[in-house]
């Protein structure tokens, strides 16, 4: 008995491939449709993550402002205040803002920052004998937190005194009657050589002047900083971070900077000014113009709180995803070019109370 060998007929092939290919292609959309979501996911994360976190910094560094800048009278410097580097002077009795805004212009803005980060910068020691000369040794009725290396800033309790700021050359030293604190010429940056060639008015402090302890921070300053020192693009990697705005560069590159957060194209800032002898803000300005891009000491008391805004942004997309502008505050927008449309943004804004100014009832 001969068997019939038979196997699937041309036609049932064709029909098995072509179910085969549907299948294949069917499967495929899936997974491309998959990526193109994870991707928008994944980026609009990032890109939330980032503001948060970047936000979360330069809040908690603006609501210190000022600490240790102020005295029972009110804030400490009010005639200016003399701060060299390596014998290079930075102020030379300068007004002082425990916060200030550089406007960038068609760039990000920059904030710089004076405050104390010692555990006892709110609580000044006092000198108990008065300087013979500009480097003398000071005497002082307190070490609770001086350590070798701390920045100091000496000024008088009324505040009528230039401020000046010093750097302590070694651990502080008991005398029998109080506390040596050594600030030796030249030691150390913040120490020039000769004070009298340096500044224009070099202060030899008395007897209950006060001395505060700023700790190691010095003015840190927040900028958006490129890979290319270019503006932010998206041919480029930006990055929001701090510096040392007198002890580096005034335009540092990114391996000058702390980093913070990634991917941050923009950061605007502006001043949330009170009228006189008030604390309530009723007007928001640009550190710009005569007025505000150096506030004199009576308007730089005005300034109570500050508007600041950043934009971060996520992975490139297949097509444009994102708007033409992105809205920062009301009446304050950023354009975006056609290639950064590619691109989705996360704009986070918030409005910061300078709680140390305020307190000093000023």
């Amino acid at each position: 008995m001969r068997h019939r060998h038979t196997g699937f007929s041309l036609i049932e092939l064709m029909v098995a491939v072509t179910l085969a290919m549907i299948t294949g292609l069917v499967v495929l959309q899936v997974l491309a449709n998959f990526q193109t979501r994870k991707l928008t996911t994944a980026g609009r994360n990032d890109a939330q993550v980032n503001a948060a976190l970047g936000m979360y910094t330069i809040e908690r560094e603006v609501r210190m402002a000022g600490a240790g800048l102020t005295a029972p009278s009110g804030m400490l410097c009010e005639v200016g205040i003399n701060m060299a580097y390596n014998s290079v002077v930075k102020m030379n009795g300068a007004t002082v803002l425990p916060l200030r805004i550089v406007d960038g212009g068609a760039l990000p803005d920059k904030l710089e920052i004076l405050r104390s980060n010692s555990n006892f910068g709110a609580a000044p020691t006092t000198l108990l004998q008065a300087m013979i000369s500009t480097t003398s040794t000071l005497t002082v009725d307190g070490s609770a937190g001086f350590s070798r290396g701390d920045i100091m800033l000496l000024g008088s309790a009324d505040g009528t005194k230039v401020c000046t700021i010093m750097q302590l050359s070694a651990d502080p030293v008991a005398n029998g009657s109080g506390w040596d604190l050594a600030h030796a010429s030249g030691a150390y940056p913040y120490n020039p050589v000769d004070p009298s060639a340096v500044f224009t008015t070099p202060i030899k402090y008395d007897v209950r002047d006060l001395v505060v302890n700023l700790g190691t921070q010095g003015v840190r300053s927040f900028a958006v900083v490129c890979s290319d020192g270019a503006a932010p693009s998206t041919t480029n990697r930006c990055d929001l971070g701090w510096y040392d705005r007198y002890a580096t560069v005034t335009t540092p590159t990114l391996a000058q900077i702390e980093s913070i957060v990634p991917q941050v194209i923009e950061m605007q800032a502006q001043y949330g000014v009170a009228p006189v002898g008030t604390q309530t803000v009723d007007t928001w300005v640009d550190a710009t113009g005569s007025t505000w891009s150096a506030p004199s000491f009576s308007n730089a008391l005005r300034i109570k709180a500050v508007r600041i805004a950043l934009i971060t942004r996520g992975s490139r997309e297949a097509t444009q995803v994102s708007p033409a502008t992105l809205t920062l505050w009301p009446g304050t927008t950023r354009a975006l070019t056609s290639a950064e449309r590619y691109y989705r943004y996360q704009v986070l804004s918030a409005v910061i109370p300078l709680i140390n100014v305020i307190w000093a009832g000023v």
